[in-house]
């Protein structure tokens, strides 16, 4: 192997986006990255911390709530759900964390009854992982069980016999997800109320493990924001109206005595279901906002002036990964990269990587500006092509600030214009028409 090939593999993998700094919580999340990776105040100042605010509401408020975390793909959600955790740690809570994708099929639609029963039991299995017991007497599943074989009618499918199956069926088979939507809707209140019934349960197991009678107990549902539709149109306005029905119409339903949840949830809901964050704990939806890399919203004609402390701080992530980033990039193509990337975490590491996996086949250093066009070309073809109702939308927007809701704009561009805005931040916009394109910047406020 040549050493350039050797030395452009350490680099390709320390940037990579898929794995977030986990502050040593390896019972959490297993193998993250260590806290030496993490870059504070990447996304604001230590004044305007979302996270630290969510921890001190969970920690003032004698009873337990439900809160809303937010934010779009790519801003290192799960990173700082990890920074809660250990903050919440400190603060004496036992904390656990589940990922929905290993739970839910995150591309079909969700309904009360198959989000509570993925949530318990996901709640369920990581007790029983930590305590190496099930909690509850009966267990979670075997009430589960016990339940739909009473008062549920299955025609096509039988209920699985263990949680295992139960889960992958859930899961991978739409056909049971499904029925068992279909099947439960009659006795949503009922399933409620068995899940309440073992959320006091575990609570009191936890504490028990734990000999601390009224320690705070915090379950984080990660991945949930990531829902969304695919195939046609009417397929993705179904799964955005699941996930508005769930968090909206059923918010008192995703509450449990004793325990509190952290849920994330997909950005859109900010349109979608006005005055959502006000009926739960909080009173607002926290939003991580992506990194600020525009100094404010220009004039019309104008460029954008860069904000040279977002562009030190996106430089800081690629530093902390590799030091040595200097022999293979300019300080331009990295501020470049941070500028094109919207301060979109993923897409600023994912830009880079390519063009890194690129370089090898020139193998010259630096890499080239062709090189990094390429990247930026590879990334910017996911947003193709563009709606024509959402390119007169981009058009208005590049001309003032986007003060309302744009109805027939996909969810994915309205969300990303109304999260700017709900951090009292200006979210601006350029539409390039002309190359078929979008560049989605945040700026600070003007």
């Amino acid at each position: 192997m040549s050493e350039l090939r050797a030395r452009a593999r350490i680099l390709y993998n320390a940037l990579n986006f898929d794995t977030p700094v986990n502050f040593g919580q390896d019972e959490l999340v297993p193998q993250g990255l260590g806290e030496d990776k993490y870059v504070d105040n990447l996304h604001g100042g230590a004044e305007r911390d979302p996270v630290q605010e969510l921890a001190n509401q969970i920690d003032l408020s004698e009873s337990a709530g439900a809160y809303l975390f937010t934010g779009n793909r790519g801003t290192g959600k799960t990173t700082e759900l990890l920074r809660l955790a250990t903050i919440l740690r400190e603060y004496d809570c036992e904390v656990f964390y589940a990922d929905m994708a290993d739970y839910l099929t995150l591309t079909q639609r969700i309904e009360v009854s198959d989000f509570l029963i993925s949530v318990l039991g996901a709640f369920s299995e990581k007790i029983a992982d930590r305590f190496t017991a099930d909690p509850g007497k009966p267990s979670f599943f075997e009430r589960l069980r016990s339940f739909l074989n009473s008062n549920v009618q299955f025609t096509e499918i039988k209920v699985p016999t263990g949680w295992i199956e139960f889960k992958a069926a859930l899961q991978q088979n739409p056909t049971f997800k499904e029925q068992l939507q279909e099947k439960t809707r009659g006795v949503v209140e009922q399933l409620v109320k068995q899940a309440r019934e073992f959320a006091v349960e575990a609570v009191q197991y936890v504490r028990g493990q734990r000999a601390s009678p009224d320690r705070k107990i915090v379950l984080i549902v990660d991945s949930v924001e990531r829902l969304r539709g695919v195939g046609d149109s009417d397929d993705i306005r179904e799964v955005f109206k699941s996930a508005e029905t769930v968090f909206s119409s059923h918010a008192d339903k995703l509450r449990f005595t004793a325990l509190n949840v952290v849920y994330t949830v997909p950005p859109y809901l900010s349109a979608l279901a006005g005055a959502l964050g006000s009926v739960y704990a909080g009173g607002r939806i926290y939003a991580l906002p992506s990194v600020h890399i525009y100094a404010r919203r220009p004039a019309p004609g104008e460029e954008p002036t860069p904000y040279a402390e977002g562009l030190a701080k996106m430089r800081e992530v690629v530093e902390k990964r590799f030091p040595q980033w200097r022999d293979f990039f300019t300080e331009a193509q990295l501020a470049r990269l941070a500028q094109h990337s919207g301060g979109d975490l993923r897409d600023y590491l994912r830009m880079l990587r390519l063009a890194v996996a690129r370089l090898l086949q020139s193998g010259h250093l630096p890499v080239s500006d062709t090189l990094i066009t390429d990247a930026e070309d590879a990334v910017r073809g996911d947003m193709l092509p563009i709606a024509d109702n959402d390119r007169a939308w981009l058009r208005k927007i590049t001309t003032r600030s986007p003060q309302v809701i744009m109805p027939n704009c996909r969810a994915s561009t309205r969300s990303l214009i109304l999260l700017g805005c709900k951090r009292a931040n200006i979210c601006f916009i350029t539409a390039m028409a002309r190359i078929g394109t979008t560049c989605i910047r945040c700026c600070a406020p003007r």
